[in-house]
């Protein structure tokens, strides 16, 4: 397997790499970036990093099994081989000063529009693949990019699995159970108009019910964490760790047979997640599911190496279909095309 990480000098995409190199160390891996050198530094401590994550030295031939770690230019995305099976797209221009939460999303579309526009250059060179958009607006952006590059949408895939693990840490939180055992997908916007879909949540495999001052809690709380994350850790980091592990567990989905329900393999057991729902949420455009067409929102899909295959549309109550319809409208009152 092969995958292109477009940004890979930055904080995001190398930790992607770290992750993907340490987790999955038969990956070949290649970094995309402008900024060759730290590119370069990057792929050379993250390949010498692999040793102890596969515990080495390990003999012939396993030791010939891993993958490389590699760095080309920002203009040779497009002539990669073999070209690559998975792009992940972290690249941004500069994070904008003096500006926080909305604004700053705002101020983040702005100025991406020419990257997305750069990257779409580059890869409508290659034939088309699944695109996972970290960038933010992660909405806004993947929609862009779908819009310039006119391949099937099932290949243009937002990330929003933060906001499943932060809204699960909240419930558990409140309900004093241990937060690894909550599942609540996460559907909408990734900004404001998020939707934890409350009408499915489970705890411990068995559905469960919210007050709506526990609602309303846990939206505030999926909302404003990031920023406060941002306000204590500087601005030239970010949500990093969170990302970069959902990022994997993608990639899983995507590549293996792992359905966050498979067999651990002793004695026939089932893993920790038997039983949960395995549905994966991600922004991807929509054209009539729920209504809809135009623009592109965080809901639920059949995923695979092949992107997001299907759109399954979920019964919604009636205050989550109101969000949800809200969270379409304000992601397509924004794009500027």
């Amino acid at each position: 397997m092969h995958i292109a990480i477009i940004g890979g000098a930055s904080t995001i995409g190398a930790t992607v790499a770290y992750t993907l190199a340490s987790e999955e160390p038969t990956i070949d891996i290649t970094l995309v970036d402008k900024a060759e050198d730290p590119s370069w530094a990057h792929a050379v401590d993250v390949t010498h990093s692999v040793f102890h994550s596969i515990r080495g030295p390990v003999a012939a031939p396993t030791a010939e099994s891993f993958g490389s770690i590699r760095t080309v230019g920002a203009d040779e995305l497009g002539t990669l081989e073999p070209e690559p099976d998975l792009a992940v797209f972290t690249a941004a221009a500069p994070k904008p000063e003096n500006t926080t939460g909305t604004d700053a999303r705002e101020a983040e579309l702005d100025r991406n529009r020419s990257v997305v526009d750069a990257v779409a250059a580059e890869l409508r060179k290659l034939n088309p693949l699944p695109v996972l958009m970290i960038t933010n607006p992660i909405d806004r952006l993947t929609y862009r990019l779908w819009q310039r590059l006119e391949w099937p949408r099932r290949y243009f895939l937002g990330y929003s699995l933060s906001e499943t693990a932060r809204t699960a840490y909240k419930i558990g939180e409140l309900r004093d159970v241990p937060w690894t055992s909550v599942g609540c997908p996460v559907i909408g916007e990734h900004g404001d108009e998020i939707i934890p879909v409350f009408s499915r949540l489970h705890i411990d495999g068995e559905p469960t019910t919210l007050s709506e001052t526990e609602r309303s809690t846990v939206r505030e709380y999926v909302r404003e964490i990031p920023f406060k994350i941002a306000s204590k850790r500087g601005p030239e980091e970010t949500s990093r760790w969170v990302t970069s592990a959902g990022v994997m567990r993608l990639i899983r989905r995507m590549f293996t047979e792992d359905t966050d329900g498979r067999s651990d393999g002793k004695n026939g057991e089932q893993s920790v997640n038997a039983g949960v729902e395995p549905t994966v949420c991600l922004s991807t455009p929509v054209d009539g599911e729920y209504g809809l067409s135009g623009g592109c929102l965080s809901v639920p899909v059949k995923l695979t190496s092949n992107g997001a295959e299907e759109i399954l549309e979920w019964s919604l109550t009636p205050d989550e279909r109101q969000r949800f319809e809200r969270a379409h409208e304000s992601i397509c009152m924004d794009l500027k095309l």
